[in-house]
């Protein structure tokens, strides 16, 4: 399995009285580029907002560090910072 990264775009008619194209980026795990396209087509957040695709892009290595994906059973975590915590991140806190 591959990770990629895919840049839609979509007209958002509250924002801007949908004149400005609004960006995301969604992150995919698929085999291949074919089925990460055909995958994030089927997202409900995709299909309400008439979501495109913009690019996409296949990550295999960043900074030197090799991308290695694993069948796992956990629950999905992400860990979100808004700008107020990114503002005061402190190299002797770890939050896991």
């Amino acid at each position: 399995m591959k990770l990629y990264l895919i840049h839609t775009g979509y007209y958002d008619k509250n924002v801007g009285e949908g004149f400005f194209e609004q960006h995301t980026n969604i992150f995919i795990v698929a085999k291949n580029a074919y089925a990460a396209r055909e995958k994030v087509k089927k997202l409900p957040e995709y299909l309400e907002k008439k979501m495109h695709i913009d690019g996409m892009k296949e990550i295999k290595n960043i900074s030197g560090y090799d991308i290695n994906l694993k069948k796992s059973s956990n629950k999905e975590k992400v860990n979100n910072y808004n700008h107020y915590q990114v503002r005061f991140l402190s190299k002797n806190k770890k939050k896991d």
